[in-house]
């Protein structure tokens, strides 16, 4: 072998062991020195560890892993945690220093193994149905992978900006670099830490370094790795600065691998998994058996799951995806609070296809506009998903668009139930649905033809369906109200415990309040509120009781005579009334108007006191002005101001508010001033108003204040403008006019309105004020004892109207 050769192979080999033994040679209290690198591939992620003290023990877990020394090691967190990965995220110290832990998607393969002192953990992605391991990926399917390539609702935290390194001087590849089988597999550059000061070999004193080697040939640039060293070695660094934590996005759900084929099988092997783990190992196990009864349609077995798992003082990352699970549980059932919800708080991109349909799914039953968005993504995603998770979900939707009388999002929802394996074919579902859609596209006959189909089955939807029959029928005329209520009162007693009970009950009271039976109605309300306020089912019977509510009430605005009914309604019902309500207190409102309507003012007072404590905001500022008016009108005006002045809010918002709702805020001021005889701050209140309330207001206080002439004036602009007069401007100008003695005025009231008031309480006021005097010192003629009776007549009678509620 040539010499020259011989040498530079020596130096290499030379340079090599000192570079890989020289941090072992420092003293026996540091810790040794380690070597951690990771990198990326296109089918999997591998980290490697150098260690010159012996292999590390590895434990794999379903969703993370962990590696530990006997002895605490300095492990880089900050370098490998800056590191942006798809597969190994969380990297965390544990046991003082001894054992680093990290995070890979639930269910990826990995494998561990070591070559000389070298630790390979290769991480790869979990299996997906319908695709071999190793086989390349689609185009679409790639999209998916990139917004999401774990196949768990495992959070991924997005890369931090990584600074620039600064340029390292360009040294000769060491043989270390040459042999290392992580560089040579495109491993992801990392942030490199200085390096120990060495202290030189003896080796390069002897005479054998002088002979210049020969200049190696060019080699790549290798990759640069993170060396752990000891603490005392380590420069000063700066404190990064803190950044605001968000949450991570949603990941891809894979809920068909996640059910599996054999039920039995993998429901004892994840029960064996929990009973013979503890700690976090029993917190994944606990996490995978929540996904399992997710993926199974199963929620009352996954929500006993993740309550065990949250007695166990899950990590954080445990924790988020313990939220992640819940909120699709909720979701499930149609009970998620979309405010409250990861789905709906998080925006979802155009790939990731879960997020849509689990969003659609919290926003569905109660804001179908917004879920409606989400709706061709997700339509498309649960063509993948498991059968019967698929059914429920696709039941969910199709149950809130026909509620919303969406027919083009019901027709999509219908078209895949028909395409899938026959969901929803066998108990009546299909037929039921496919009814709707007919009934949303005005075909009466073949909605009655899908009805009666689906009725045959004796089921939930069968029963539904024989309720939407007889509803359907009688809107069209081929059923009366009394032989729908006796339809109705047969199947009452036959599904009696049913889960269709509440929907029966609704259409019956229904029918009972169209035919007049307002009592009946009440007791059917009633007992919506009672016996199902309270149950597992209360959430529906809610909603059936909030529209056989409007169904009454509507009734009630549109009969006279109805307060009692009203008062009844009220007095009987406050409490359920108050729970069928929606937050905005609608219900409520309209019968306190009722109440108003019909004499009852401290009912309607109380009424519309208890909807402001309950309401915020400019809900809260609406249900004020009309409790003010309320007081107003019984006469209660200090009350009003005070009521005007607790729901105004606060100064931005007051003069942020709607310009008719602050003129009429100013308006029920000024009335109250003026009710109080206060004209000056009633003027005050109305500077800048026009029209003719805030005229009737001004008038209104002069007449208050005794100021006859200025109100007679007042009245009299008031009666010449273009709106047609009231009865009582038409009296309280007569009234001033007279006062003031301006008889010529009374007369030309009473000759050109004096029509405008029979009928009402003020009938016979302008007969009486316009009888003239007899002249003085004359006998009094009959005519005009008979006209003074007549008046006196008159005004007696116009008190006996006043007096008579």
């Amino acid at each position: 072998m040539h010499p020259c050769r011989t040498l530079s192979i020596s130096l290499a080999l030379l340079s090599v062991t000192t570079a890989l033994t020289a941090p072992a040679s420092a003293a026996d209290s540091t810790p040794a020195p380690i070597t951690v690198q990771t990198g990326d591939h296109a089918d999997f992620s591998r980290l490697a560890l150098v260690n010159a003290q012996g292999a590390p023990a590895v434990d794999v877990g379903s969703c993370g892993g962990r590696i530990a020394f006997s002895q605490a090691v300095p492990w880089p967190l900050e370098a490998l945690n800056g590191t942006y990965s798809r597969r190994l995220t969380g990297f965390q110290t544990a046991e003082d220093g001894r054992s680093l832990t990290m995070d890979w998607p639930c269910g990826a393969r990995v494998t561990v193994r070591r070559e000389r002192r070298i630790t390979f953990i290769d991480v790869t992605d979990p299996p997906r149905p319908a695709r071999k391991p190793g086989a390349p990926v689609p185009a679409s399917e790639g999209v998916l992978l990139a917004e999401a390539p774990g196949a768990s609702v495992f959070p991924m935290i997005a890369p931090p900006p990584v600074p620039e390194p600064a340029p390292a001087p360009t040294t000769p590849i060491s043989l270390a670099d040459r042999l290392n089988p992580v560089a040579s597999a495109k491993a992801q550059p990392i942030v490199q830490a200085p390096p120990v000061v060495q202290v030189p070999s003896p080796v390069a004193s002897q005479p054998i370094a002088k002979a210049p080697p020969p200049a190696p040939p060019p080699k790549p640039e290798p990759a640069r790795t993170v060396a752990a060293v000891p603490p005392s070695a380590m420069p000063p660094v700066a404190a990064p600065t803190p950044t605001v934590q968000t949450d991570p996005p949603i990941r891809a759900f894979d809920l068909d691998a996640w059910a599996g084929d054999d039920y039995p099988a993998r429901k004892q092997h994840l029960e064996q998994r929990i009973a013979e783990s503890q700690g976090r190992a029993r917190v994944d196990a606990l996490l995978a058996m929540a996904r399992f009864t997710l993926a199974r349609a199963l929620p009352e077995e996954g929500r006993a799951a993740l309550d065990a798992a949250e007695s166990l003082t899950p990590g954080p990352d445990q924790r988020y995806e313990l939220r992640l699970l819940r909120d699709a549980f909720r979701a499930l059932d149609g009970t998620a609070d979309p405010d409250d919800s990861q789905f709906v708080r998080a925006q979802p991109s155009p790939a990731a296809a879960d997020h849509h349909v689990w969003r659609s799914a919290t926003l569905a039953p109660s804001r179908w506009t917004a879920a409606k968005s989400s709706l061709p993504i997700a339509l498309k995603r649960l063509l993948s998903y498991p059968a019967d998770l698929r059914g429920r979900l696709l039941t969910l939707l199709a149950e809130s668009a026909g509620d919303a009388a969406d027919g083009a999002s019901l027709n999509l929802i219908v078209l895949e139930m028909i395409t899938l394996d026959g969901i929803g074919s066998i108990d009546g579902r299909l037929d039921f649905f496919r009814g709707r859609l007919a009934e949303l596209h005005n075909e009466t006959a073949e909605a009655l033809t899908h009805y009666k189909r689906a009725a045959a089955l004796p089921n939930l939807y069968g029963h539904r369906a024989q309720v939407r029959s007889i509803e359907l029928r009688l809107a069209s005329g081929a059923l009366d109200d009394p032989g729908a209520i006796a339809e109705l009162e047969s199947l009452r007693y036959a599904w009696r415990g049913g889960d269709v009970e509440t929907d029966a009950l609704a259409a019956l009271g229904a029918a009972y309040t169209r035919a007049g039976r307002i009592d009946a109605a009440l007791d059917i309300f009633g007992l919506l509120g009672r016996r199902f306020g309270a149950t597992a089912r209360g959430r529906a019977a809610l909603t059936t009781g909030r529209g056989l509510l409007d169904a009454v009430i509507g009734h009630l605005e549109t009969t006279p005579g109805s307060a009692l009914d009203a008062l009844s309604l009220q007095v009987r019902y406050g409490r359920t009334v108050a729970l069928t309500d929606d937050d905005a207190g609608t219900q409520q409102r309209r019968l306190a108007r009722l109440l108003a309507r019909g004499g009852f003012m401290l009912e309607a007072a109380r009424l519309l006191h208890t909807v402001a404590e309950a309401t915020r905001g400019a809900e809260r500022a609406a249900v004020g002005l009309e409790l003010a008016r309320v007081l107003l009108d019984a006469g209660r005006g200090a009350e009003a101001l005070a009521v005007l002045d607790h729901t105004a809010g606060p100064a931005p918002d007051a003069t942020a508010a709607d310009p008719q709702t602050a003129k009429r805020r100013a308006l029920l001021r000024a009335e109250a001033f003026a009710a109080e005889g206060e004209a000056m701050r009633a003027f005050d209140a109305l500077r800048g108003l026009t029209g003719p309330e805030a005229a009737r207001i001004r008038a209104d206080s002069l007449f208050r204040a005794g100021e006859w002439p200025a109100a007679r004036a007042a009245y009299a602009e008031l009666l010449g403008g273009q709106d047609a007069p009231l009865p009582d401007d038409i009296a309280f100008h007569a009234l001033a006019a007279f006062r003031a003695g301006d008889d010529a005025a009374v007369t030309a009231a009473a000759e050109r309105h004096g029509k405008a008031l029979a009928g009402t309480r003020w009938a016979g006021l302008l007969d009486a004020l316009a009888v003239p005097p007899d002249p003085a010192g004359k006998p009094l003629s009959s005519a005009t004892v008979s006209g003074q009776l007549a008046a006196a007549d008159a005004l007696a009678g116009m008190v006996r109207r006043w007096k008579t509620p």
